[in-house]
């Protein structure tokens, strides 16, 4: 089993993964960067008071914004996250959000959101230099001022070719886990013009909709989903699939 997730995010699932006794290799197809330009980003962070809430869809973003408002959320901002692995980040510095979504993805942050949100009030959210624009689009839809500012930027790291030429140069490429767009991108990148080819070979493990819509976009053909997006999730349906013969 390969994990494709940031090293230094990859702790849980390759336990989990270990636990059901599969023989894990990391593969991180992502490194988390500060934006091109990080004037906006600290910006936002001096005027946070200004706006009624924030909301975070990430880990990452919640790492990548905190420090720069002292690690803490002044009153009367509100803090929404996107989900468990978010929220989860967002104690981690000791504060404890007013809202999470019933379900993990911007669509569903919006649903959850929307209601709280007063017509003309403020919402700023700190986000990937390549996030999606459903919730902002949603949150606007809704009634309210949505500021987007870039919090961080991801790229492949560059040691990524040689460690995937070891790992697939005999074989077949087998199961791979996938927790982002980004990361399915990145893993067809680093084969190349072999990629047509090769991705016959692939078992794709997918966090979620919006993932494995990115792999459907690959040309890869078969994946299991997780029924929620968590570690724990994930790993039950690669139990599943691995029970029923795929």
């Amino acid at each position: 089993m390969v994990v494709t997730r940031s090293e230094h995010q990859a702790e849980g699932l390759v336990r989990r993964l270990r636990a059901e006794g599969a023989e894990v290799a990391l593969l991180p197809l992502l490194a988390v960067v500060p934006p091109a330009d990080p004037l906006p980003l600290e910006r936002a962070a001096s005027e946070l008071a200004l706006y009624d809430w924030v909301a975070f869809t990430s880990a990452n973003a919640v790492e990548a914004f905190l420090p720069l408002v002292g690690r803490t959320i002044p009153a009367p901002v509100r803090v929404a996250v996107v989900g468990p692995a978010t929220a989860r980040a967002l104690r981690a510095f000791g504060i404890e959000p007013h809202l999470e979504a019933r379900k993990s993805e911007a669509e569903g942050l919006v649903e959850s959101l929307a209601p709280h949100v007063a017509k003309g009030s403020r919402v700023l959210l700190p986000q990937a230099a390549d996030a999606r624009p459903a919730l902002a689009e949603g949150l606007r839809a809704a009634g309210t001022e949505v500021v987007c500012v870039v919090a961080y930027d991801k790229r492949l790291p560059p040691e990524v070719a040689g460690h995937a030429e070891a790992l697939f140069a005999h074989g077949t490429i087998g199961w791979v886990t996938f927790t982002s767009p980004r990361i399915v991108r990145h893993f067809a990148e680093i084969f190349g013009p072999a990629w047509e080819e090769r991705r016959a070979e692939l078992e794709a493990a997918s966090i979620g909709r919006v993932t494995t819509a990115e792999l459907l976009r690959q040309g890869v053909g078969r994946i299991v989903e997780a029924a929620a997006p968590g570690d724990a999730e994930l790993v039950r349906a690669i139990v599943e699939a691995c029970g029923a013969g795929r």
